[in-house]
Parts: C-alpha cells; structure tokens; sequence
C-alpha cells in the first residue's frame, strides 16, 4: 500500500508565522524602552535602574542570538521555534506582573535570550521553505514584520502611556496575547524539509 507523499506547506504561511518572531523581537524592545519608565515610580527605578535593565535586554537578545541559529542546527528549526516562544512567553508575564526591580531583571533575561535565539532560526526556516526565485522577498517580510512591532507598541503606548503602571503591563500583555496566538499557529509548522533532509 504507497502513501502519497505529505501536502507542500504554504511557504508564504510559514514567512508569516515563522516571521512573527521578527514583530514580537521588536515590539518587546519598544515596550520594554515605555515599560520601564512607566513601571519607574511604582518600581523604584531611578535613571540608573533603567539603563541597566535597557542595556541586560540588548546583552541578552546578543547573547541569544549567538546560539540560537546552533541550536537550530542541532535541534531543529521548529523545536527551536516552539522553545524560544514559550521562553519569550514565561518572560513577558515576569514582566508583566512586575512587582519589583527584581522580577524585571528576570524578565529581560528570559526575554532578551528567547528573542535573540528565535530570530536566526526563524529566518533559516523562512529562506529553508522559501521556493527557487523567492528567497529574498520572504526574509524582506521579516523586515516588515519587524517594523510592524514597533508601529504597533509605539501606537499602544500613546493610548495606554496615560495609565501608568498599569499602562506598561498593558503593553506586555498586548505581547503576551500575540505570541500566545502565534505558538498556536507555530504548532502547525512542520520542520523544515533542508534541514531534515541534511
């Protein structure tokens, strides 16, 4: 008995939702940038505190970048992609649910690793599945996808900017309910057909 071979994924479909690391990396650098100072009188973060953790966030997100596309070698590009979202999710409700200096330094930890490490992978995924011809204009959707995340967290932030303390774990939530919606969709994806074949 043969069986017919597996249906081609949508390469345009995994773009996007591989490329939605690119929105929620950059959302989480802007709002993380509003976060602070709005968390700063409730928190006690004076000018210093805010720089630190500003600066754990850009270490962090380097730090993650460097092994991520190893990991993805190693282990595969999905597993990867569903691990680092799952990071980025224990992260963002750290950071959401602040009630300290010392949650936020956790946050951004976990947070900086996770979307340093999702951007590679998600990138090699993209270019992996991409058909002859198309490769180059499915990574530039990550690009927009990037610019996207800082269109949307700089609109949210004017609107909730107003609110304070609650306004920035509005801003982590708006990140939390879309990566929630995101690693739905990532659990559709099947590994990467390059990468299983080498």
């Amino acid at each position: 008995m043969s069986t017919s071979p597996p249906t081609p994924q949508n390469p345009w479909r995994t773009a996007v939702v591989a490329g939605m690391a690119s929105y929620l990396d950059a959302g989480a650098i802007v709002t993380t940038g509003t976060a602070l100072v709005l968390y700063a009188p409730h928190l006690g973060l004076n000018e210093a505190a805010i720089g630190r953790i500003s600066a754990l966030l850009t270490f962090c997100f380097a730090l993650g970048a460097l092994t991520g596309g190893r990991l993805g070698d190693r282990f595969g590009r999905r597993r990867v992609l569903t691990l680092t979202l799952l990071l980025f999710l224990l992260g963002t409700a750290l950071l959401a649910g602040a009630t300290g200096p010392a949650m936020l330094h956790a946050g951004v930890i976990v947070v900086g690793l996770a979307i340093g490490a999702d951007l590679p992978v998600s990138l090699a995924l993209i270019a992996e599945e991409a058909p002859p011809g198309r490769k180059g204009r499915m990574i530039a959707l990550s690009g927009l996808l990037w610019a996207a995340g800082i269109v949307v967290a700089t609109l949210f932030a004017i609107f909730v900017s107003p609110l304070g303390e609650l306004g920035a774990r509005l801003l982590y939530g708006q990140l939390l309910l879309v990566a929630v919606i995101v690693l739905a969709l990532r659990t559709t994806l099947r590994e990467s057909a390059e990468w299983t074949a080498a």
